[in-house]
């Protein structure tokens, strides 16, 4: 994969090829000039060479002598007007190149910035869940946090108990009816998934804990068309950071009990 030093590379090297200004990445206006100035360097061949075919005949005979030989004027003229347009060709290539990895180049730039965003986002995320160790603080806490990650309008937690199936805990919108068949996915493929529904999507987050499923984070009304990788991948890691929360959330109300009963 291209890095993004190797692409300033090679955007140095054709710019010059391409008798850019030497002055970091040029910008769109500048490659438009160059290409208008190329453009304006064959038309004003193109037009000597049509203006010298017509009126060499005129000049190139004085007294019945020739001095300049009409057709060799015209071959020069023509071998110099192909030089001109080769030349206005391979320039064009560099300034094709030139765009295509200005491109390129922010495109990767937006990649990384995503990517530093979003990992601002989990981190903020997985802050304030390990904050939280009392589950009836945590577990709104697990939803509220799913959603801001990826815009959700609503949010539903299930939660799996010893010997019975997932359980609807935090359902302010009493959403658990229509977010059941996304638990059920999850359950059985054990990965984010989501479902696509009149331009938004309803997603389901496994709250893992090694192995072992412990809660589905229902998310609705996510504006877009797709569940994106990258999307997967920071939910995939906000549901194992959810998941040790709600663990050391468990350890520590079990550490409680035990202390209110030895007392």
């Amino acid at each position: 994969m291209t890095t993004e030093q190797e692409l300033r590379d090679d955007i140095a090297r054709d710019q010059r090829r391409a008798d850019l200004p030497d002055r970091g990445i040029a910008s769109a206006h500048a490659i438009v000039r160059r290409r208008h100035q190329l453009a304006f360097l064959v038309g004003v061949v193109a037009f000597g060479l049509v203006a010298a075919t017509v009126v060499s005949r005129h000049v190139v005979d004085v007294g019945g002598k020739s001095l300049i030989d009409a057709d060799v004027t015209r071959f020069a003229l023509a071998a110099f007007g192909v030089w001109i347009i080769v030349y206005a060709f391979a320039k064009e290539r560099y300034l094709r190149r030139v765009v295509d990895e200005r491109d390129r180049l922010f495109a990767l730039d937006g990649e990384i910035a995503s990517g530093l965003l979003s990992a601002g986002l989990v981190l903020d995320a997985v802050t304030a869940l390990h904050a939280r160790l009392e589950l009836d603080e945590l577990l709104p806490c697990i939803v509220r946090q799913g959603r801001a990650l990826v815009g959700g309008e609503h949010g539903v937690l299930f939660i799996a108990e010893e010997r019975q199936p997932m359980q609807p805990v935090v359902d302010p919108e009493s959403l658990a009816l229509v977010g059941q068949p996304i638990v059920d996915l999850v359950c059985d493929r054990r990965g984010v998934v989501g479902v696509i529904a009149d331009g938004t999507v309803d997603i389901g987050v496994p709250v893992v804990s090694g192995s072992e499923l412990l809660a589905v984070l229902v998310l609705r009304g996510v504006v877009g068309h797709e569940l994106n990788e990258d999307t997967k991948i920071l939910l995939t890691r906000f549901g194992v950071a959810a998941g040790a929360a709600l663990t050391n959330a468990r350890r520590y109300e079990a550490a409680m009990f035990l202390l209110d009963v030895a007392h």
